[in-house]
């Protein structure tokens, strides 16, 4: 028999265990309390400003074209204001009208979980180009997270998309671009084009490959004669893939990146012929339908775009088309009903419709179509989501096969008709950077070179992949994903605003990125073009649209209409008939396009810029999706001012810990059940 001090300790055993218990989970609160007050803090993204490195709500969306994985935002859906009905692809143009209601994955996702580094500005102050998060200073109840830009005691200054700052104690101070570093420069950059990413139909219609010799620009692009023979660039039939044997050793052979990305209109043309050529076969008509398609296989050449700062995340269009719906299905569906978004069964008619139009298999009604495609052009989406600004600071990547132990390897990419360039000897790997062949110099740690020289593993035959970078007016080059070192930093200076350049002898900006073999035998294959982000220099809430430019005339275009070939002429007939942003989006489009005009026009170089004046202990904050963001730049009007103090900083952003799950469909059920594992990484 066991004694009384056994028996008890056995009998008081448990509730020392429950004790022990509640003790450790009272430790656990009182750390997680302490450790969320002061080490870290979860939060959700619940808007687009910082997209595309943080999303908020948005759509993860697959292009059923070209299968190009893309983002668009729907941060209207938090509360429940509207919904998301179609996303714009922006490798291929095409609208994917969204089916929600039996594909769950087409639905919008709630924004990513983040973990926010409160003890990160305990002992230091937050660098320029950190993602922070803070206290809204008009309502301290609100956390924003947005990069910051300003920094106590400093005037900034927007121009031509970029940041400067200078002393705001020195008025005689000269403004100097705030160049962001090498990490901050590759998670910010937006993917312009991927030769990956194309849809069959462009093959189909032949239309024109981005990366090409220069050809002729009349009506359309002509494609060089050269192209294809002994010497030069031939360009494969499918995708993309450029080859070139090196015979050419005395000079260097090029191609050009040309962005001709199509517009939707396109796809509701391209689908109308394709009904009309299946139609046709069905029928019997083969003679007909082998002419329709030979007529697509010319139809559409287009000439190159600029490149501008366009967000696929914006490119959305909304269930707020009531209207537009009645106007554009009615006449050809006559069952069509004036669209009501509260309506689901109109709504889902308006959608189908829709849908129908894009990529359906019969006829539609002519005036319908035209409809529709007027409204794609100044309606869906909205003009300031459409991209109003050049963008010249760029990035090229290129993955080249060489095949011999001679010759240079040659880059380029154009801004403002300013060629900055590289080059690498094949045989020595001698990497030598200039401007403009020499003639214009690189300017930094007080001296003044026309070439600045690096060492790299590119020494003859493999594989390699290339990047090449003119962000913030400095020229950086990778091999094989490392930075090459340089005999100095590759900084210049420009004027502060730009605008695009093009002659008759040199393309310039219409085709502002290069690579070129001189005596080398090498292919091409996915070549991706890249742009940095553009901050709109406004102080006004809200952005409205083409904020920045002070002519919005048409006497400089008016006087030069006999040079308009190949433009757009629905951008010529729109009329300033009413108030709307009609008028300005024909207007901003026909200088974005005209590009005989661009060396006389004021509208690029007469551009607005603006200036914050940052006290001290405050920081002036944006978001990284400029034309989608509110921040400080619009605070004034409410604040009195475009910063907030310090006491109102939470702490930096650390990592994406929890992005979006995909949904699996149980009994009609959406479940958020596989984690999206690839998108779990640390925020720069």
């Amino acid at each position: 028999m066991k004694d009384k001090s056994q028996i008890e300790r056995y009998r008081t055993l448990p509730l020392m265990q429950y004790r022990d218990l509640l003790e450790g989970f009272a430790a656990a609160v009182i750390l997680a309390f302490i450790f969320r007050g002061f080490v870290a803090e979860a939060y959700v993204i619940p808007t687009g400003s910082m997209a595309h490195g943080l999303q908020g709500r948005h759509m993860d969306h697959q292009c059923s074209k070209c299968d190009f994985p893309y983002r668009s935002g729907a941060s209207e859906e938090n509360d429940g204001d509207g919904e998301v009905i179609a996303t714009t692809c922006p490798q291929c143009g095409f609208i994917d009208v969204l089916d929600k209601v039996n594909e769950v994955n087409e639905r919008s996702f709630s924004g990513d979980r983040i973990l926010v580094n409160k003890f990160a500005y305990s002992f230091s102050d937050p660098e320029r180009w950190d993602v922070i998060v803070f206290k809204y200073p008009y309502e301290a109840t609100t956390n924003y997270i947005k990069r910051l830009i300003g920094l106590p005691g400093e005037v900034v200054r927007l121009s031509n998309g970029d940041v400067y700052t200078r002393p705001a104690d020195n008025l005689n101070a000269v403004f100097e671009i705030a160049r962001k570093p090498v990490n901050k420069q590759l998670s910010m950059m937006q993917l312009v084009h991927d030769t990956q990413y194309r849809a069959s139909a462009l093959d189909e219609v032949m239309w024109p490959q981005p990366w090409r010799m220069v050809g002729e620009y009349r009506s359309r692009y002509h494609p060089s004669a050269q192209e294809g023979a002994t010497g030069y660039w031939s360009m494969s039939a499918q995708g993309f893939k450029a080859t070139i044997d090196g015979s050419r050793k005395e000079e260097a052979v090029g191609l050009r990146y040309h962005h001709t990305i199509p517009d939707s209109t396109f796809w509701v043309d391209y689908n109308q012929h394709r009904v009309s050529a299946n139609l046709a076969e069905k029928s019997g008509d083969v003679t007909r339908a082998q002419e329709i398609r030979d007529e697509m296989k010319v139809r559409w050449w287009p000439l190159p775009n600029l490149i501008t700062d366009a967000y696929a995340y914006n490119r959305v269009i909304k269930d707020d088309v009531s209207y537009f719906g009645e106007v554009v299905f009615s006449s050809w569906d006559k069952a069509v009903q004036p669209v009501d978004s509260s309506d689901d069964a109109k709504l889902a008619a308006f959608i189908a419709n829709f849908r129908e139009h894009l990529e359906g298999d019969q006829i539609i009604e002519g005036q319908s179509r035209d409809l529709l495609t007027q409204n794609l052009k100044i309606k869906w989406p909205s003009g300031s989501e459409r991209g109003n600004y050049w963008v010249g600071d760029l990035a090229v990547e290129f993955e080249i096969s060489v095949a011999n132990d001679t010759g240079t390897i040659g880059f380029d990419i154009v801004e403002s008709g300013v060629y900055y360039q590289g080059s690498i000897d094949v045989a020595t790997g001698e990497l030598t950077l200039s401007i403009d062949a020499g003639e214009e110099l690189f300017i930094g740690a007080g001296s003044e070179v026309a070439t600045i020289n690096g060492a790299t593993n590119l020494k003859g035959a493999g594989e390699y992949k290339i990047r090449f970078s003119n962000f913030d007016n400095e020229l950086r080059v990778w091999l094989d994903g490392e930075l090459i070192e340089l005999s100095q930093k590759a900084t210049y200076v420009t004027a502060q605003m730009l605008g695009p350049k093009w002659s008759e002898r040199d393309p310039g900006d219409l085709m502002p990125a290069g690579i070129s073999s001189q005596g080398v035998a090498m292919s091409v294959e996915n070549a991706r073009v890249f742009r940095d982000g553009y901050y709109i220099a406004t102080n006004q809430a809200g952005f409205p649209m083409g904020t920045e430019y002070n002519h919005w005339y048409m006497s400089e275009l008016e006087s030069m209409r006999h040079l308009v070939v190949g433009i757009e002429p629905f951008w010529m007939t729109v009329e300033d008939w009413d108030s709307s942003n009609i008028y300005k989006i024909a207007k901003l489009q026909l200088h974005l396009d005209f590009f005989q005009s661009w060396n006389r026009t004021e509208f690029f170089t007469d551009r607005a810029t603006v200036e914050f004046k940052i006290a001290r202990d405050e920081f002036l904050p944006m978001g990284d999706n400029s034309p989608a963001s509110s921040d400080g730049r619009g605070w004034y009007p409410i604040l009195g001012k475009n910063s907030f103090h310090r006491s109102l900083l939470i702490g930096e952003a650390l990592m994406i810990y929890w992005p979006h799950a995909w949904y699996v469909d149980l009994g009609g059920r959406a479940i958020p059940a596989i984690p999206n594992f690839p998108e779990i990484k640390v925020i720069q």
